[in-house]
């Protein structure tokens, strides 16, 4: 698991100091990997403070590299279902 935020790498050290995180946290402030992988919440103007933060979601990205699935959220306060989560994940494990 890898996490994709548009902060920069001293706020994202920060914060996986303070939570413990044990996966990594990629900093990318332009926003280019998030709007390359069709993420990026268009409700913020660019000359706004929350341009190029993404939708929330998950990603599932096959061993070649190629999303698999795709599971993003209009809104922060929703999130995936967890059991389509591990139904997709299933299905690409058979399928590597």
């Amino acid at each position: 698991m890898t996490a994709v935020v548009y902060e920069p790498p001293e706020l994202i050290a920060e914060f996986e100091m303070k939570f413990d995180l044990t996966f990594p946290m990629l900093s990318d402030p332009e926003s280019q990997a998030i709007k390359t992988l069709g993420i990026l919440n268009e409700e913020y103007e660019p000359d706004s403070k929350y341009y190029g933060v993404p939708h929330p979601g998950v990603l599932l990205i096959d061993s070649s590299g190629r999303i698999r699935a795709k599971f993003a959220e209009s809104s922060y306060r929703n999130r995936p279902d967890f059991a389509d989560l591990i139904n997709a994940a299933a299905r690409l494990s058979v399928s590597e």
